[in-house]
């Protein structure tokens, strides 16, 4: 009796809501002042009686990473659940509640890289911070969650030029109004020295985000060259996307000279940090940001495979990635196959290599041979299929083929592909029964694939 009257009060609160829904939920005006962001919020209840908020993700084993959001103060009254970074507000009615706080940064060395990269960092010339670790989100149903609008707006008077990845154009004073869904997972950054190009290729406007400054001034002329040589190819590799913008953000690491570099993606975009003052010191820089600009067509992109199979969604990534290297000239050839045979020899080297694929995520963030493990066997498993198509469609059929059957695939199931699909449609090129038993040996069981089958 009590769930059928909850929800008939539901209902009535929703109804109630309805011209709210339409216009904005959680309006957000953002004050950033050196080494703190104050925020404010108006949010415009969308459930009776309480909402709960989440803060941030446990990525990386980031338990304390609450400890970011301090000084909270609200119209109403709120518990907060530090272990679970959740923060519940209650109220009586649809009254508009104000919810102010600050965002600090609270990285230290001992974070290691998980640090710089999801902790929210702020100094007296510089921010960095997902928006997950922004913006407080609502931790309610997914259709509830997708119907609602946020808004945000930068004070006037900003200590040095930000940047957002959902508005790119927006400007102190200015408000921009998006979906939440499309606010929660995006970047804001900005710095004394912030530096935005911008090139549109196929109809998309991207943003390239550096901090260039007289002592780097290199680095702007060395990272155009290579995007606008890469990016080309990739156009050229899969066709067009679908979206208006992308954002590519790249700054240096603070504390971190043990690590060349580190990326992650995000909705339309990625972004990378690395070591030192040049952005594009070695090959194992140009590769991961490579790598991550992949991750708008696969892995992150439109061409996915759901579940626990970043076999596919990174090492098919690295393998695409490579291929398009040489394919432009940013590499050569004969160093494209000297990757693949290195890649080779780590798979085999790896302690973990047998590791059943449902059991490689339990330990992915324990252990860097199982955060290694489905780069390195899904990039092997890519090059075989690379190698058989080329054996029996004698130059036909190619890789690209391969992969752009199933970018038109995903597109028009419009989700994310299964195991099955990759079946389907490597049948195109392979046979059905060789493909269906190399992948349950070599991608599900764990077996080492035969060098034999992969290396030219």
């Amino acid at each position: 009796m009590k769930k059928i009257i909850f929800g008939l009060l539901l209902t009535l609160f929703l109804v109630n809501q309805s011209a709210v829904s339409a216009n904005v939920n959680l309006a957000y005006y953002l004050e950033i002042k050196p080494n703190v962001m104050h925020v404010h919020l108006n949010y415009f209840p969308v459930l009776p009686d309480s909402t709960t908020f989440q803060y941030g993700n446990s990525y990386g084993g980031m338990k304390d990473l609450l400890n970011s959001l301090v000084n909270i103060q609200s119209s109403v009254k709120f518990r907060i659940d530090s272990v679970n970074r959740k923060i519940t507000f209650y109220y009586h009615d649809n009254t508009p509640i104000k919810i102010t706080y600050d965002i600090i940064d609270t990285h230290k060395p001992k974070h290691r890289v998980v640090g710089e990269m999801f902790r929210p960092i702020i100094t007296n010339n510089y921010f960095f911070s997902l928006t997950s670790t922004l913006f407080l989100n609502p931790d309610i149903e997914k259709k509830l969650h997708d119907s609602l609008m946020m808004s945000v707006t930068l004070n006037r008077n900003t200590v040095f030029p930000m940047y957002f990845s959902f508005a790119p154009e927006l400007k102190p004073g200015e408000t921009v109004k998006l979906k939440l869904s499309e606010g929660v997972d995006a970047l804001i950054t900005g710095a004394s020295d912030l530096h935005i190009e911008k090139r549109e290729m196929a109809g998309i406007k991207n943003y390239i985000v550096l901090r260039i400054n007289e002592n780097n001034s290199y680095n702007l002329k060395r990272f155009m060259n290579y995007f606008d040589t890469f990016l080309p190819a990739m156009t050229n590799f899969w066709g067009n996307l679908n979206g208006t913008y992308y954002s590519l953000v790249a700054s240096s690491f603070l504390d971190i000279n043990y690590h060349n570099i580190s990326g992650t993606a995000f909705n339309g975009g990625f972004h990378v940090k690395y070591s030192g003052d040049t952005i594009l010191a070695n090959e194992e820089v140009v590769t991961t940001i490579s790598h991550e600009i992949m991750h708008r067509y696969i892995g992150t992109g439109c061409v996915a495979i759901d579940g626990d199979n970043e076999w596919f969604n990174e090492g098919f990534t690295d393998y695409t990635t490579w291929y398009l290297l040489a394919q432009s000239s940013i590499i050569t050839n004969e160093r494209f196959n000297e990757i693949v045979k290195d890649t080779y020899n780590k798979l085999s080297a790896n302690p973990v290599k047998n590791t059943p694929n449902k059991d490689i995520m339990k330990h992915f963030w324990e252990d860097h041979n199982y955060e290694k493990l489905p780069y390195n066997r899904g990039a092997m498993f890519a090059a075989y299929i690379d190698k058989r198509i080329t054996e029996l469609n004698h130059d036909t059929k190619t890789y690209r083929d391969f992969m752009c059957n199933l970018k038109v695939v995903a597109e028009q199931n419009k989700h994310l592909l299964t195991v099955d699909d990759f079946i389907l449609v490597a049948s195109k090129y392979i046979p059905k029964k060789e493909i269906e038993t190399s992948v349950q040996l070599y991608i599900m069981q764990g077996e080492m694939i035969p060098e034999k089958m992969i290396l030219k």
